[in-house]
Formats: C-alpha cells, sequence, structure tokens
C-alpha cells in the first residue's frame, strides 16, 4: 500500500502529465495548420522572433520556477510568510520585466527591416507579461497543481482558438505571435485574482529587502538556468542571425519544434511533480533525501528511454502529420534529435533533483556555464562543415556534457556526506 505522501506524488505527476499535454500538445495540434499556411520560410522567422523573446522570458522568470517554490514548500503554513513570498516575488518579476524592455526593444528596432518585422518582435515579446504574471511557482510550492493544469489549458486552449481565428494566409504572422501573447496576459491576470480571491494572497507591502533577499536566492538558479536555456536556444539564434538560408532554418525549426515538446512532456511532469517533495525530503533526513534521489532517478531513465525510442521510430510520421510534404527533411534532424528526451530529462534531473534540492546551485551554475561554452563552439564548428545536422549534433553533445559534470559532482559530494 502507498503512504499518502506517495499518492500525492503520483497525483501531481499525473496533474503535471495535463499541464505539459495542454502546454504543448495544443501548439504541436496547431503545427500543421500554422505550417502549411505560413510556409517553410515565414514558420522559420516565427520561431526565430520567439526565440528572441524566450531570452526576455528567461531573464524575467529569474529561477522563481525553483526558489520561490521551494520557499513556499517550506513554509506553506505560515499564511503571512506565503503572502510575503507571493508579492515579493510578483514585485521582482515587474522590475525585471521593466529591465528586459530596456534591452529588447533596441534590439528589435535594430535588427528589424521593416515595419511589419518590428510589430512581429513586439508581439512575440508580449508573452512575457503574461509570465511576469503567472504564479506556476507557487501552485508549484503549495502542491496545487490541478489547479495550475486546469490554467494552463484553457491558455492554451484560448491561444489555439485565436490563432485559428487570425491566422488566414501566409502574411498573418504577426496573428500568430499575438494570439499566444494575449491569451498568456489573460490566464496571469486571472490566476492572480483567483490567488488573492480564493487563496487569501491580498496584497501586502513589501519591502525593497524582501525583493533583494528573493532576487539573491534566485540569482545562482536564473544564471544555471539562463545558460541551460541559451543551450538550448542558441542553435536557432546563430542559425537565424544569418548562418543558414531562410529554408534551411524553416526546416530547423520544423524539428526543433517537435523534439522539444516531446522533451517538456517528458522531463518537466516528471521533475516539477518531484520537485517539492525532494526538498522536504532534504529539509527532514539529507540521507533519505539522497536515497529517493537515487530511486527516482531509475524511474525517470526509464521513462525518458521509451521516449527516445518512439520518437526516434515515429519520427517520419510525426513530420507527415505535423509539418507536411514541405518538411520532409525535417525528418533526419528529427532522428538525430531522438536521443534528446532521455538525454535532456536526465540532465534537468540531475540538476534540479541533484543539485538545486540540496541547494548547491553553484555547482549547476558551473555545470550548466561549461556547458554552454560546448554549445557555442560546437555549433558554430559543425554547422561550418555539417550545416543544420552539425546544430543537432552540437546539442546532443552539450547535453551528454552536462550529464557527465552533474553526476559526476554528485557523486562525489554524495560520497564526502
Amino acid at each position: 500500500m502507498m503512504d499518502g505522501e506517495n499518492k500525492r506524488v503520483i497525483k501531481n505527476a499525473a496533474w503535471m502529465t495535463v499541464f505539459q499535454a495542454a502546454n504543448y500538445i495544443i501548439p504541436i495540434l496547431l503545427i500543421p495548420y500554422v505550417s502549411r499556411i505560413l510556409g517553410v520560410d515565414s514558420f522559420g522567422k516565427v520561431t526565430y522572433m520567439q526565440t528572441i523573446a524566450q531570452y526576455a522570458t528567461i531573464f524575467i522568470n529569474f529561477g522563481f520556477e525553483y526558489t520561490s517554490t521551494r520557499a513556499i514548500a517550506v513554509n506553506r503554513d505560515n499564511s503571512d510568510k506565503l503572502r510575503s513570498i507571493f508579492w515579493g516575488t510578483i514585485y521582482a518579476k515587474l522590475l525585471l520585466t521593466l529591465v528586459s524592455l530596456l534591452v529588447f526593444f533596441p534590439y528589435s528596432f535594430t535588427h528589424s527591416q521593416s515595419t511589419e518585422e518590428l510589430v512581429m518582435y513586439v508581439a512575440a515579446w508580449m508573452i512575457n507579461i503574461g509570465w511576469w504574471l503567472y504564479p506556476s511557482w507557487y501552485f508549484q510550492g503549495m502542491e496545487k497543481l490541478s489547479i495550475m493544469s486546469v490554467a494552463n489549458f484553457l491558455i492554451k486552449a484560448a491561444g489555439a482558438i485565436l490563432v485559428v481565428v487570425c491566422v488566414r494566409e501566409a502574411s498573418d504572422s504577426v496573428g500568430y505571435l499575438a494570439s499566444f501573447s494575449f491569451s498568456y496576459i489573460a490566464g496571469g491576470l486571472i490566476t492572480v485574482a483567483y490567488c488573492v480571491k480564493e487563496k487569501g494572497m491580498r496584497r501586502i507591502k513589501v519591502t525593497g529587502e524582501t525583493v533583494k533577499t528573493l532576487l539573491g536566492d534566485s540569482l545562482p538558479v536564473f544564471l544555471a538556468s539562463v545558460c541551460s536555456s541559451i543551450t538550448q536556444a542558441f542553435a536557432v539564434t546563430y542559425l537565424g542571425a544569418g548562418n543558414a538560408t531562410e529554408h534551411d532554418l524553416g526546416i530547423y525549426s520544423g524539428a526543433f519544434k517537435l523534439v522539444f515538446a516531446a522533451v517538456a512532456m517528458c522531463n518537466l511532469p516528471i521533475s516539477m511533480a518531484i520537485f517539492p517533495k525532494v526538498s522536504r525530503e532534504y529539509e527532514k533526513d539529507r540521507e533519505g533525501g539522497i536515497r529517493y534521489f537515487y530511486k527516482t532517478l531509475k524511474i525517470v531513465v526509464l521513462i525518458s528511454a521509451c521516449f527516445s525510442i518512439g520518437m526516434y521510430i515515429f519520427s517520419p510520421l510525426a513530420v507527415s502529420l505535423l509539418l507536411g510534404d514541405k518538411f520532409a527533411e525535417s525528418t533526419e534532424l528529427l532522428r538525430y534529435y531522438s536521443i534528446c528526451p532521455l538525454l535532456c530529462t536526465t540532465s534537468l534531473y540531475l540538476t534540479v533533483q541533484g543539485l538545486y534540492a540540496i541547494q548547491r546551485q553553484k555547482y549547476a551554475t558551473i555545470v550548466e556555464a561549461v556547458a554552454l561554452a560546448v554549445c557555442i563552439a560546437s555549433t558554430i564548428i559543425f554547422n561550418e562543415y555539417f550545416g543544420v545536422k552539425g546544430a543537432v549534433w552540437a546539442f546532443d553533445l552539450t547535453v551528454l556534457t552536462e550529464i557527465i559534470l552533474s553526476f559526476s559532482v554528485i557523486t562525489v559530494m554524495n560520497r564526502k556526506k
């Protein structure tokens, strides 16, 4: 018989599966529609715009998904502390959102070849208003993942409806980018209002010292996550900056969209559902936390390996159904990428559960910084000799480097304990 704690973990994992299904399956279901209307070249361009906007998202989130989640989980029975963490995080993210504008808009002006491209940049960036507001870290810390799953489904469903309404021809790239931005903004406003009204998170005065502390606690995680996120997005950024034709960028973007949807569906439900449990295990008993980590690591590897095998087998079918015949060249790239669910899920688990949970973020930062250096160097070199295929191989090499370094650090630290 399972105890109540294990039942909660399994329940949260199930809800996180729903959360990620909405997060990625709905956009995947839109791909056959969008890819056929926009075409290869425009599809690559909007992917590039979304990638540039994602850098602002990384900055605004600043690692709060882990640090604020952990703080909420540890202080879940202290209502005053919860409100302080809640509004401190909201204010800290607002500050980061404003700072991101100072960088993003000058970049948009200098890199836009036309007014239409400038509007595309703005439409892509607006999703970050939603990311500023959306308190996913609160729901995760409180283990209220059913609420987050429903909210996320509604956000994605609204975005999908807007896409179908607004995207009717190849020139509707702005409508495609703006659709998801508006749905995220609405979702952020509604979920914050829900937390205030239903969960007692009424607004309180937050001192500058509280915001400073939250930012300071999140800085090591941010440094690690920013390296990790840039590693994932670097190939699109590099290719879109003039190092590939629009056609090759579109072909790469097709495979990129599919593989990282599969990766996220594989790893985030596992890691995000278990993370609060691991944090509490380490708080109560470090040896118990270590045992729990190794026990769940085996399950994570097994599940992610199944994802990778399935992706390799069904790559031709996935490209044909989801992207269309114009993206046939993406099949080869997707097969090269098929090992990513295994590699990325294992790497994320080693970092989040193995290093963040025991508050050894500085080691994660070092690992991710080394991996980023490997990613940049290998992408540039491999792309020069092998084209867009080289960008895929460079990413596989990068994540393998992360796994080797993270596992080595964890092993050494646990032996010392």
